[in-house]
């Protein structure tokens, strides 16, 4: 299982190489006034957004905050987006994520992307005295995200991302089954190039400790601020609302801040640090990385 996703990231890359290859033939659209339709609403009504201007035109990482930007990649273009996580609790947890790929890859429609994952999950935890220790590749994610509309007045912007993970993992950190599950995104600009909301609820199956799977709601809510042209701080709520599956599971709730600094409108780096809110979530969670479009 591990030699597909292996297949499959080497196929993202060649799809990276031909998406930069394929821009050098884009600079004519350019000059066009207009582009096609940016969401699946301006799709249905026939209609065309205004062509965002160079500035305007930047890249939307999903990461770092938990809500996913509400904008698709665009079709012909390819966004990498990838990162480290550690996460503690005392002495009875702890792990290590890296390097959280994601691709990001436009195809047919400035509204539709394809997405796909993999990460590398290291952690111990220690139960009645005994530590374990696991580690391997995790399950490969797989995905689609649709951008269902653009904000109108007080109505948000709105993206839907389907998505499961498959069970191509290490024997040490699979789920061992598909887990299905669909986000969906919310966004309001409150003052225009200073301070936006976003809005995550999550449905997604999830592993439970006896080896089952359980639903999981998970909300999250953003404010960001545009400090500079090139700076973005946020804060951020985030809550795990675990049912079902083999034992009982209390809510988490975590408290996350952060930075995401815009190299270029192509490239931008993050650091964020969290802090658990209830009982049953871990004490922090401390993470950096990036996002690049070509």
């Amino acid at each position: 299982m591990q030699a597909i996703a292996t297949t499959i990231l080497v196929v993202a890359f060649a799809i990276w190489v031909g998406a930069a290859q394929a821009q050098s033939g884009t600079v004519r659209e350019e000059a066009t006034p207009d582009r096609g339709p940016s969401t699946l609403l301006e799709a249905l009504q026939g209609s065309r957004a205004p062509k965002p201007s160079a500035e305007e035109d930047r890249l939307e990482p999903d990461r770092p905050h938990f809500p996913e930007a509400v904008t698709a990649a665009g079709k012909g273009r390819v966004i990498l987006e990838s990162g480290y996580t550690f996460n503690s609790k005392g002495d009875t947890f702890a792990s290590h994520a890296l390097p959280e790929m994601l691709w990001r890859v436009g195809m047919f429609a400035d509204w539709f992307e394809l997405r796909f994952g993999q990460s590398f999950l290291r952690q111990r935890e220690t139960l009645a005295g005994v530590t374990t220790v696991a580690s391997g590749m995790q399950d490969l994610y797989l995905g689609a995200k649709i951008a269902v509309m653009e904000q109108h007045g007080w109505l948000p912007a709105v993206a839907l991302i389907p998505q499961m993970t498959v069970p191509t993992g290490a024997r040490a950190v699979t789920a061992g089954r598909t887990l299905p599950g669909l986000n969906t995104d919310f966004a309001w600009d409150i003052v225009k190039d200073f301070f936006s909301i976003e809005l995550l609820v999550a449905t997604n199956r999830v592993k439970d400790e006896g080896g089952g799977s359980r639903l999981e709601l998970a909300t999250g809510l953003t404010g960001s601020f545009q400090l500079t042209k090139k700076l973005e701080g946020f804060i951020e709520w985030d809550a795990y609302y675990p049912t079902g599956g083999i034992g009982p599971a209390a809510p988490r709730h975590y408290a996350v801040g952060g930075l995401v600094y815009f190299i270029s409108p192509n490239f931008a780096v993050d650091a964020r640090v969290g802090v658990g809110l209830s009982r049953s979530s871990n004490d922090y969670l401390v993470g950096f990385g990036f996002a690049l479009r070509r």
